[in-house]
């Protein structure tokens, strides 16, 4: 009876926690708790049968390690983990939960993909620290994947991508900005029941694939060899849509990446294009300005920069894998002045400008199109 009793008093509390849930769906689910799992859907139970209409690659053996530190709660992140067990039933899915940043440098060896779901907490100090030893992850050509919160505060502490702010909001329709392997199945806008979480991305190497009301729901940004994505979508309960896009994203991300003189069809490609430089008057100021246009373009597009002092510059163009398509400018010492540089025309797509100055590097992105 005194068992009872006391249920009969944590239930109520419970139950208003659970206002703050982050989805919208039907069941409630109070979270941080430890009745969380007798009161949720067993993880293996939730709408098991949405992975038959997933396209699955049995022949994929992705690496995954599950960040859990700053997991919204626990129930989240083992269903998470066995979520993508269940669709990708090769994929190799172990666990971090805490631990000394060089405790994470150790995990971190032999993985693929770093899995980051619904982070929400944690000692900022310590997120910044794994943020730090992450990024040295991702230029190696390894994958960081956040799923949408909405504290977006902790992803400022990863230090992984730049923005400003963060929403949530309910029902949303996304709506598909560019063609991209993680859309396979889904249509150009769909309509989510459970949240979606939106950024104010200031980030200019952010690329965007979907929105919602303007503001970036699903994209990525490439750092190095690798690349750091956002699908802010919630997870605690499946649905058809938002799985196919997760799975879709793992599966990109474990495609293989080219390498410069690997074979044939993986060499690097250094066709110069042609160079229009000219001399002009420099605007003073210590970060270049970069400017390219038009941008979408069908023919070909202008880099447009100004240097206030004499610096070393060296600008080329890869695509989304990081292969590189075209050398603009071999490195050299250009005087102060405003330069210009046409980019070539390659085939459609997603590409990224790389323009060293100094030996600091500053990305813009350019989308070529097939026609006007």
């Amino acid at each position: 009876m005194r068992r009872l009793t006391s249920l009969l008093v944590i239930l109520p509390a419970l139950w208003i926690f659970s206002a703050y849930k982050p989805i919208s769906a039907p069941a409630p689910c109070p979270v941080n708790s430890t009745m969380a799992p007798w009161l949720c859907p067993a993880p293996d139970q939730v709408d098991v049968d949405v992975v038959s209409e997933l396209v699955i690659d049995s022949t994929q053996e992705l690496r995954v390690l599950m960040l859990n530190y700053s997991a919204y709660d626990s129930v989240y992140a083992i269903k998470m983990r066995r979520f993508i067990r269940r669709n990708l039933p090769n994929a190799s899915c172990t666990s971090f939960w805490d631990g000394s940043p060089a405790d994470l440098q150790r995990a971190l060896s032999g993985q693929q993909v770093v899995m980051i779901t619904y982070p929400t907490g944690g000692q900022a100090s310590q997120i910044q620290a794994y943020g730090k030893i992450l990024n040295q992850f991702v230029q190696r050509g390894g994958s960081v994947v956040f799923t949408g919160t909405h504290e977006f505060n902790i992803l400022q502490h990863y230090g992984l991508i730049e923005l400003d702010y963060g929403y949530f909001c309910e029902a949303p329709e996304l709506r598909e900005i560019q063609e991209h392997p993680i859309f396979s199945g889904t249509s150009a806008s769909f309509v989510l029941k459970n949240y979606a979480y939106p950024l104010d991305i200031s980030d200019a190497a952010f690329v965007t694939l979907a929105d919602v009301r303007g503001y970036p729901v699903l994209g990525y940004k490439p750092i190095g060899k690798g690349k750091v994505v956002y699908l802010g979508l919630e997870y605690y309960y499946d649905e058809p849509t938002s799985t196919r896009i997760l799975i879709n994203t793992l599966q990109w991300l474990s495609q293989p990446r080219s390498s410069s003189g690997s074979s044939v069809n993986n060499r690097e490609v250094r066709n110069r294009s042609e160079e229009i430089l000219f001399a002009g008057s420099g605007r003073q100021s210590d970060v270049p300005a970069l400017k390219i246009y038009p941008n979408p373009y069908f023919a070909k597009a202008n880099l447009d920069f100004e240097l206030s002092k004499t610096r070393s510059v060296a600008v080329d163009m890869t695509d989304e894998t990081g292969r590189l398509v075209a050398v603009l400018l071999p490195r050299r010492n250009l005087n102060s002045g405003t330069y210009r540089l046409e980019l070539p025309n390659v085939e459609p797509g997603v590409y990224f400008v790389q323009c060293q100055f100094d030996g600091e590097t500053t990305v813009r992105q350019v989308v070529k199109t097939a026609s006007n």
